[in-house]
């Protein structure tokens, strides 16, 4: 397995394994990339496990036989992130302070799919690399990148969904410090590789 890398990188880009992220890198540091969400808008709170939806009190209401103009509220759907592409990256915006819980949160639940059972999960770790930005990004924020390659083909990335299966005693903590780290959110990116070098074969 290949093991989750935490290079601190600067703009300079030789030190890239991976050769498109340079420009988008150094575009994070100077703001030309716009945050936005990563996760569902269906994400603001952490999926409910099993035993906490049994044990959820049951509203007076729901208590009551339905009735033809009763109208059936539908669960909120899960949090989800799937990638269509080989690779993709997340572009991390995260405040000062909260960039070693950050990076100590993203080791946690990488090493924990390692861990797993679950081979897609193992996949999942597999394929995850992380690096920080040397340079400040916009606002002083720090500036981490999730680097996804090779994607692991339908598997949800959705961090309220690992945490949950991963942690479910510390889901609410742990998604707490996860939402309260960020600054200016979060950049996802599908990435399409380019042949540079024809095939001589």
């Amino acid at each position: 397995m290949r093991p989750m890398n935490t290079r601190r990188l600067g703009l300079g880009g030789s030190g890239f394994a991976f050769p498109v992220s340079a420009v988008v890198l150094a575009a994070a540091a100077v703001g030309m990339v716009s945050p936005r969400s990563f996760e569902s808008a269906h994400a603001s709170q952490p999926p409910a496990s099993a035993e906490q939806a049994a044990s959820a009190p049951v509203p007076p209401s729901a208590a009551q036989p339905p009735t033809d103009d009763a109208e059936t509220e539908p669960a909120p759907p899960i949090a989800t992130r799937t990638f269509e592409t080989p690779a993709a990256m997340v572009i991390n915006y995260v405040t000062s302070g909260s960039a070693s819980g950050f990076e100590a949160l993203t080791r946690r639940m990488v090493q924990a799919l390692a861990a797993s059972e679950d081979g897609q999960l193992q996949a999942l770790a597999a394929g995850w690399t992380m690096y920080r930005l040397v340079e400040p990004g916009p606002n002083n924020n720090a500036v981490f990148v999730w680097l996804f390659d090779p994607v692991v083909p339908d598997a949800n990335y959705a961090v309220p969904q690992l945490l949950n299966e991963l942690f479910p005693a510390e889901v609410q903590q742990l998604y707490e410090s996860y939402m309260q780290s960020f600054g200016m959110g979060q950049t996802p990116l599908e990435l399409q590789p380019v042949v540079l070098v024809d095939d001589p074969g």
